[in-house]
């Protein structure tokens, strides 16, 4: 039933920044890569998850700052022993803004080449995996920062190379944008890059206050 009803979360869509269905897509994703208790209570809030997951459409994306801000007020409701659903949606917002610190379009609001690359991304939806890396929050310090600032740099070196394919004066592509395009290399490193960020930072709330949450019976 949860499965189903998943899948119909997936379907839906409106326009973004990665559109609303990448967004579902990476946070769906990122639910295989937590432990499996963490994955019951996710599973069991689909719904407030993946609201706050598609954000709103063409938002600015993020500060490093602003993704430390919203991972601690997960940790706050966490505390304050917050309704699930309540919890739930925050950790969806909190993929959202990892998500779009890691696509390489979005260095600024609505522009040319974000606009082109959500259509390319949706175009190219079904090509994108996610590409097996470590869990660094599995172990180690809980504060997020050096991790989110690491993520920002290698975005901001993607978005260089990803402009020298776009004519922004024009608003049209320069070269192939194909599966074997230097842009489509941005779109498939970005999108796996926000499935493991996103499911890092919910590692570390889950190391964090994961005790505190109000969790489904065990299977």
């Amino acid at each position: 039933m949860r499965s189903a009803a998943l899948a119909a979360i997936l379907a839906c869509g409106s326009l973004g920044a990665w559109s609303p269905k990448v967004h579902e897509a990476q946070t769906a994703k990122a639910m295989r890569l937590v432990p499996r208790r963490m994955a019951d209570f996710l599973r069991a809030h689909a719904g407030p998850l993946m609201e706050g997951a598609r954000g709103v459409a063409n938002d600015q994306p993020p500060t490093v700052e602003q993704v430390e801000a919203q991972f601690r007020t997960v940790l706050r409701l966490s505390q304050e022993r917050r309704r699930p659903e309540e919890l739930a949606r925050d950790l969806g917002v909190l993929a959202h803004q990892v998500q779009l610190l890691a696509d390489p379009s979005a260095s600024e609001g609505l522009s040319p080449l974000r606009e082109s690359f959500e259509a390319y991304a949706d175009g190219h939806f079904s090509h994108l995996l996610v590409t097996r890396e470590p869990a660094w929050a599995a172990t180690g310090p809980l504060d997020p920062g050096p991790a989110l600032r690491r993520l920002l740099e290698v975005k901001r070196t993607r978005n260089l190379r990803l402009r020298e394919h776009f004519d922004e004066a024009t608003g049209r592509r320069i070269g192939p944008w194909d599966d074997l395009s230097l842009p489509f290399a941005q779109l498939q490193l970005g999108f796996s890059t926000g499935v493991h960020a996103t499911a890092n930072l919910w590692i570390l709330a889950w190391r964090t206050a994961g005790d505190l949450w109000e969790l489904p019976p065990a299977p």
